[in-house]
């Protein structure tokens, strides 16, 4: 990639992606627009952005480093979704208990659908950042670039949603519970970008 516009390009292509194939395996659409809005929002950055840029000689990358930037970015799309249907989940349910039956309560599923498809989202985001994690221990990196906020941001990103994969079913609180911290997971990836966007790569 020349620049970190093309990895959002790449990031947004990853979400439209895992967003299709959550359709395909729930047969649950009713969010997919919310998903492909964000998708919209990183191409349009992608695009505008990269505009005017000179392009740098690419580097040649190992295939470990490959697998440790691919996967990083499936757990941050997996996140990234997670966090949709978890902000929707939020927004349904105080209009269900506010008595508000509009738009939201017509178009989206119930609330237990939306769990379920932030449930399949959160396992995807932990195994991809579990994968990101541990090729990272045998990558020749300084403890600086360890340090650097987007890393720890993601070991706190990989901890929380190790620990909500680890919950098979959600009942109860659990289910609000769930549902808020995907919102922060969410806020995390939005940290992350800036950060990527202002500073580049902690690998470059």
């Amino acid at each position: 990639m020349a620049s970190q516009w093309e990895a959002f390009s790449l990031l947004a292509w990853c979400i439209a992606v895992l967003h299709l194939f959550l359709v395909k395996f729930s047969g649950d659409r009713s969010t997919l627009i919310y998903s492909f809005l964000l998708v919209f929002i990183l191409q349009i950055a992608s695009v505008s952005f990269s505009l005017g840029m000179t392009e740098d000689r690419q580097q040649s990358i190992d295939s470990l480093t490959s697998i440790h930037a691919f996967s990083a970015l499936v757990g941050v799309a997996g996140v990234a979704i997670a966090g949709v249907h978890g902000v929707l989940w939020i927004m349904l349910c105080n209009a269900i208990k506010n008595g508000r039956f509009g738009f939201l309560f017509q178009r989206l599923s119930s609330l237990e659908e939306l769990s379920r498809l932030n449930r399949i989202s959160t396992g995807i985001a932990a195994a991809a950042l579990t994968l990101t994690l541990s090729t990272s221990l045998f990558m020749n990196q300084a403890v600086s670039e360890l340090l650097n906020p987007e890393v720890v941001v993601t070991l706190v990103l990989w901890f929380v949603f190790g620990l909500l994969a680890l919950v098979p079913r959600s009942t109860g609180s659990m289910l609000a519970v769930r549902a808020w911290l995907s919102l922060l997971g969410f806020c995390g990836v939005i940290f992350i970008i800036g950060w990527i966007a202002i500073y580049g790569f902690h690998a470059q």
